[in-house]
């Protein structure tokens, strides 16, 4: 059964990602996006990294190491190759803050044979806060008196 908490991490990047990018393509280009997990690892102590105040309960995170390729169709090569270019210039010239605010940690180009797919390697951090009040347990008073 998969991890729902490793779905959410996933499809948190991909916003995270579509986020970063500017919100139309040129006339006649459209982009799609793939995530290749590379690896899917548990932050904290098994996914725990603390509580949060108000709802009250459990921060749980993932750190995700995935590839995301952006490939760009329709239009002639020429527009499709420049636009490939803006929008890994555009990612790559983000400011550090910015980058993690998005939760990206590490964004690093790869190699791609083809000029309309843009290639990264990425290693992203996601913290799920959660939604209704869990009860955490704050105290633990043990009233255990000694054998003997």
């Amino acid at each position: 059964m998969p991890d729902a908490l490793s779905q959410a991490a996933l499809n948190a990047l991909g916003l995270s990602i579509h986020g970063l990018l500017p919100g139309d393509s040129p006339a006649g280009l459209n982009r799609s996006l793939l995530i290749e997990a590379r690896r899917v690892r548990p932050l904290g102590l098994g996914g725990y990294v603390g509580n949060h105040v108000e709802p009250e309960g459990a921060l749980l995170g993932r750190r995700l190491a995935a590839r995301v390729s952006i490939s760009i169709g329709g239009g002639n090569e020429a527009n499709a190759r420049a636009h490939a270019g803006s929008l890994a210039e555009q990612l790559l010239c983000l400011s550090r803050g910015e980058r993690l605010a998005a939760g990206i940690l590490r964004l690093e180009r790869a190699d791609s044979s083809d000029a309309r797919v843009i290639i990264f390697d990425i290693d992203y951090e996601f913290i799920s806060t959660p939604t209704t009040a869990e009860g955490v347990i704050s105290d633990l008073v043990l009233d255990i008196a000694p054998d003997g």
